[in-house]
């Protein structure tokens, strides 16, 4: 309720909430990494992890659309970050919730950094990138229903983006097509290989 009441009466300043969830979101982060070596406080590991990706997550996004400190261009990267530390402490601590957290996240980030223009090389190179990562981690550890969820993100994506940016008329006009079909190939390909 204190927090509460000074973010209503402004008596803490944006940028310091910011930088306090920034600290809150990798003090979570840390604290997984460092209860998973002790094996008695071990199952607090993952909850622990995947509240901080959360909380940067969100705190990433608010820094953007709610104070405006940063372009989308240095929240799409930022994250786009957390999204691989996600994905890199999953494979570290055996927790497929840390995986699907940065995997929502990394197909949420173009959606919540978007700025409206059409940019299809920049959308379905960074899919790529994510479904590459997301791969990886279902090879490493065998949780091969991630590549399913992967799948079922990228047409998702593709579908949104055919929503607003297809053009019928101009089908075979420049790379926007070739793009789009190389990169859901790539993924059900991959998804094949698995099985």
């Amino acid at each position: 309720f204190a927090v509460k009441y000074s973010f209503e009466n402004n008596l803490i300043p944006p940028s310091v909430r910011v930088a306090f969830g920034f600290l809150t979101g990798i003090g979570l982060v840390g604290g997984g990494l460092w209860v998973q070596r002790h094996k008695a406080y071990e199952v607090l590991a993952q909850p622990l992890s995947a509240a901080g990706i959360l909380v940067l997550y969100g705190v990433t996004f608010a820094a953007q659309s709610l104070y405006h400190f940063f372009p989308p261009a240095v929240t799409f990267g930022l994250m786009t970050l957390i999204t691989a530390a996600g994905f890199v402490i999953a494979v570290r601590l055996h927790a497929q919730v840390v995986a699907v957290l940065g995997m929502v996240g990394g197909f949420l980030t173009p959606i919540l950094c978007s700025t409206g223009q059409d940019n299809p090389v920049g959308l379905f190179v960074y899919i790529a990138l994510l479904d590459t990562g997301l791969i990886a981690v279902a090879k490493h550890r065998r949780w091969l229903h991630l590549t399913t969820l992967g799948a079922a993100g990228t047409a998702m994506m593709q579908a949104g983006w055919v929503t607003k940016f297809f053009d019928a008329g101009h089908y075979f006009e420049g790379s926007k097509t070739l793009g789009a079909m190389t990169i859901f190939l790539y993924c059900f390909r991959e998804r094949e290989d698995l099985m």
